[in-house]
């Protein structure tokens, strides 16, 4: 019998050898239930119909390669020039709606701010996430959001629209 072989025969014959195991059970479900609460097992799971919710893709994913199109076709149009302050304020006014209900997909940091309990590193938050889901498809998915439980989503859920009305 070699000697790794005989501290493998103590380890297993030690009182502490069930509870080391079910220590590192443990520790390993730990670790599991991290992963599925950290969000980033979503991406790897299908939505219900089909899609993979991966990340989402980036401006250099979105430019197609330069051999992409033909020799003879023209080449692709520039990218549309940078919004001024006028198109900000035209943006705004159309991430709140008439009646003062503020549309998520559209709305800026200032827009969230003005809905109730949101300040100003939450609405960074929602941002963030809005940018890492790509839109928000219902109010619950706020619910991601730190800070914003069942009770603030009942308070601020009058308030809001997820997209413009048609």
């Amino acid at each position: 019998m070699s000697a790794a072989d005989k501290i493998v025969e103590r380890a297993r014959a030690s009182a502490w050898a069930p509870i080391v195991a079910k220590t590192m059970l443990a520790l390993g479900g730990f670790v599991a239930l991290a992963f599925v609460g950290s969000g980033a097992a979503a991406d790897l799971l299908p939505d219900k119909v089909g899609n993979y919710l991966g990340p989402a893709p980036t401006a250099a994913a979105q430019v197609p390669p330069a051999h992409a199109h033909d020799a003879g076709a023209p080449p692709p149009a520039p990218a549309p020039p940078v919004q001024d302050a006028g198109a900000d304020a035209a943006r705004t006014a159309a991430a709140i709606t008439a009646d003062g209900k503020v549309i998520l997909n559209l709305a800026a940091e200032e827009d969230l701010r003005k809905l109730p309990g949101i300040g100003a590193t939450r609405a960074k938050a929602i941002l963030a996430l809005r940018d890492k889901m790509g839109r928000f498809k219902r109010p619950e998915d706020l619910l991601r959001v730190k800070g914003i439980g069942r009770r603030k989503l009942a308070k601020l859920r009058p308030h809001l629209l997820i997209d413009p009305p048609p």
